[in-house]
């Protein structure tokens, strides 16, 4: 199988579907409630755009290189995504304004619509880029070569970090995903695995701890 990005989609799915379902069934009559859905929304925010930063420094700019123009409207995506944003926090800034329960009401259902429609377009953005960019990517780049985007990744990491996002992606990945990724990462960074391994195989079933353990 070539080498593949895109892998942490899984888990951006996840977060963009957790944040759809906490608005839709929020009591936009509790303030409590309203601050749950505003700070849930600033951190998946921050992700995504720190997401959108990192595909367009580090595989557009291998697309750039090649003369290929195939990133052109997923980049507008992401310039997109910032006006979605700032859309989206404005109605939660209108929700805790709202003066009556009715207005309230009606301004959350405002917020729910907007963002689910957000969150489908951001389904499509992601389908785009592993169905479009990636393949482009691959025509174009080596296995080797396309690693070594991962491995400036890699270095920058210190192993408590590589622990930590371990923690956050692994949960929505299959046995294949992981494997792929720790196996990546002791590749391209073996001391600092070796002292990241320490908590990251209690995380894995026993089953695949023995399978990457022998793969090494």
């Amino acid at each position: 199988m070539r080498y593949q990005f895109y892998r942490e989609h899984k888990y951006v799915s996840a977060a963009l579907n957790d944040v759809e379902r906490l608005i839709a069934k929020a009591d936009f009559h509790d303030s409590e409630a309203i601050t749950q859905v505003a700070e849930a929304f600033e951190a998946l925010a921050k992700m995504l755009i720190g997401h959108a930063q990192y595909e367009n420094e580090r595989l557009h700019t291998l697309l750039k290189e090649k003369q290929s123009a195939v990133y052109a409207h997923v980049e507008k995506d992401h310039a997109n995504q910032d006006v979605q944003l700032e859309e989206i926090r404005g109605l939660i800034d209108q929700v805790f304004k709202a003066r009556t329960e009715e207005e309230k009401t009606q301004k959350g259902y405002q917020l729910y619509l907007t963002f689910r429609k957000f969150v489908a377009d951001n389904l499509a953005h992601l389908h785009e880029e592993e169905t479009e960019i990636l393949p482009e990517l691959q025509r174009l780049y080596t296995d080797e070569e396309l690693q070594q985007v991962e491995a400036e990744t890699y270095r920058e990491m210190m192993p408590e970090q590589l622990v930590d996002m371990i923690g956050v992606l692994f949960p929505h990945m299959n046995p294949s995903d992981r494997q792929a990724i720790l196996k990546d990462f002791h590749d391209l960074e073996p001391e600092k695995f070796a002292i990241a391994w320490k908590q990251i195989h209690s995380l894995l079933p026993e089953g695949e701890r023995h399978k990457l353990e022998a793969s090494m």
